[in-house]
């Protein structure tokens, strides 16, 4: 219970101590018209009790404040409750999806790669929302009416043992159904959230994915996966409602069969003589109090067991293990980089196998070879996206296991081929690279990185909002604020994926020219798609199959007649020399 009550309420149980106080002393009030209607019926029997005794009006006006006394402290103590109640949950709830978001940022990118985007999603939104929904609708309420039973137990016993077991047997039979619809939920829930995450990733796919839905005429056959999936959400949905419906309603049925019960035993027992007829009536009002509470918390049982499959997910991602790293970073001594015997498994695939390799500090390299090869885990691996298997990496004659990630990321900048830009304005884009950065360094990052003239042509400069994933630009100036940001944040190694390879001759210039203003005086590690760029690289490492297997200037590797460079370079100097005709059938 202590690790449910920490993960609902970010680490903070103690947030719920008031509130859940002012819940019981909420409940014990809400029960004390019953009680007050108890005295009132007990003072008008009085003459029918003993007779000759008088009805004694000061006691029933005293009553009478008795209950507007409690209607005022309920008013009071349920505002209280509920606005420091409400406002633990969204605090709590916010922390949480900060702290998430914090603890996701220290995982390594296989997490990412082995979830769907949608669950991911699920959990900062709906399982959260989930959560508030527990600690300000359900928890507490399900606790204070769990403590009434005990409470009244205490109450009762002294009075008549006979009558208080009575009333207190239904308890554990209701608790019973309760622990299968629990067990139904969590088997059934489970499956249910599966189908809504599903669902909710096949939404995505299907509007991110439209341009090429329409273009395509996939009409039909995509939005077929859409349907299935909610089709499959609808049946899991009912399953739960159906399957967990019957044993809360046995619960209920239980609880109010509990009050016949208690009348019937209580009748006999008055009839015997051995049950007053005040103190019979003093345990029917108590058990109608004590049941309600308890009917309520079946009712919302199925919700409370359903929510607690979301605190369960929660607990299951900040179980999740970041990458280790010291407390404190071991002095770097500059920007080269050495590769010594890495290897690298991705989901059981050998992805880099005992490569080795060495880059200058302030020199360019080159990754190229086919598709597959490893080029892009290289450059994640320097990053410390991931951890290699075996072999060690080190910046500056440092193994990067012993710097903190903060420190290894604040030298390196990375230029991705697809950009992601925030719904933000240009000037917060840019800022991503240095957020301290002052609004005339931005602007000259913005200047070297040849992108100052179109931002200065939006609507409101720097100040234009840009949309989600940067929606409102071209490739073209997408890639030149990246590269911006890449400037603007001034790290001695630059990881560049190429990102002139799908562009058009002018926004190509354009890049060319800003990517010499990035990289000048440091470390560069290119990704190179076009070869022809990088002629000029001081070494040129060639993979295939995860394995280094040419290495060299270009001069000296197209002097391999049999190499792989010098024969990607052919292929790719025959199909610059290809021409589209109108492939007349008499040759003209």
């Amino acid at each position: 219970m202590s690790g449910f009550l920490h993960t609902v309420t970010s680490g903070n149980p103690r947030i719920l101590r008031r509130p859940l106080l002012l819940s019981i002393v909420q409940a014990l009030l809400q029960g004390q018209p019953y009680f007050v209607i108890l005295l009132v019926i007990l003072e008008l029997l009085n003459p029918l009790r003993v007779p000759g005794t008088q009805i004694s009006f000061t006691r029933l006006w005293f009553l009478v404040g008795w209950i507007a006394v409690s209607l005022v402290l309920l008013f009071f103590f349920g505002a209280r409750k509920y606005s420091m109640l409400s406002g633990a949950a969204y605090t709590a709830s916010s922390e949480g999806r900060l702290s998430l978001g914090d603890h996701l940022r220290t995982l390594s990118m296989g997490f990412f790669k082995g979830r769907d985007p949608g669950d991911i999603t699920a959990l900062m939104l709906q399982d959260y929302t989930n959560v508030e929904m527990l600690l300000s609708h359900i928890l507490l309420d399900a606790i204070s009416a769990l403590a009434l039973p005990v409470v009244f137990l205490m109450v009762l016993i002294p009075y008549d043992w006979r009558m208080a077991l009575v009333t207190l047997a239904p308890v554990p039979l209701a608790v019973i159904a309760a622990v299968v619809a629990r067990w139904v939920v969590s088997k059934v829930g489970r499956r249910q959230i599966s189908a809504k995450n599903d669902a909710s990733s096949r939404m995505l796919e299907y509007l991110d994915g439209m341009k090429s839905i329409k273009s395509y005429n996939l009409h039909g056959k995509k939005f077929s996966r859409l349907r299935d999936s909610f089709e499959r959400l609808r049946r899991i949905s009912i399953r739960l409602e159906a399957m967990a419906g019957p044993s809360v309603l046995t619960g209920i049925w239980i609880l109010q069969a509990g009050i016949a019960a208690l009348m019937l035993v209580g009748i006999g027992l008055v009839l015997n003589g051995t049950l007053s007829i005040p103190l019979f009536l003093f345990f029917l009002v108590i058990g109608t109090r004590m049941y309600d509470p308890l009917v309520r918390v079946l009712t919302n049982f199925a919700e409370l067991s359903y929510f607690s499959i979301s605190v369960g997910r929660i607990k299951e991602i900040f179980a999740t293990k970041p990458l280790p790293e010291p407390k404190e970073s071991v002095k770097i001594g500059g920007s080269d980089i050495e590769f010594e015997n890495v290897s690298f498994r991705y989901h059981d695939v050998d992805v880099l196998k005992n490569v080795s390799f060495s880059l200058p500090e302030s020199s360019m390299t080159a990754l190229v070879g086919p598709s597959g090869s490893g080029k892009t885990t290289i450059t994640r691996l320097i990053a410390r996206f991931w951890d290699v298997e075996n072999g060690t990496i080190k910046v500056g004659g440092v193994p990067i296991q012993q710097l903190r990630t903060d420190d290894l990321l604040a030298k390196v900048s990375i230029v991705f081929q697809d950009v992601y830009l925030f719904n933000d304005t240009v000037m917060a884009n840019i800022k991503v690279g240095n957020p301290d950065a002052t609004d005339e360094e931005v602007m000259a990052a913005a200047r070297k990185a040849r992108c100052h003239e179109f931002v200065d042509a939006l609507p409101k400069g720097y100040d234009t909002v840009i949309g989600e994933g940067g929606a409102t630009l071209s490739g073209g100036e997408k890639q030149r604020l990246s590269i911006a940001r890449a400037i603007l944040k001034d790290a001695p190694i630059v990881l560049l994926d190429e990102a002139t390879a799908s562009l058009d001759p002018e926004n190509e210039l354009f890049i060319q020219e800003a990517i010499a203003e990035l990289v000048t005086g440091r470390t560069l590690i290119v990704i190179a798609h076009r070869l022809s760029t990088v002629t000029k690289a001081d070494q040129i490492i060639v993979l295939n199959e995860g394995h280094v297997v040419e290495k060299g200037t270009h001069e000296e590797l197209i002097k391999e007649p049999n190499g792989i460079y010098a024969r990607m370079w052919g292929e790719q100097a025959r199909a610059h020399s290809w021409k589209l005709t109108s492939g007349a059938r008499d040759g003209s």
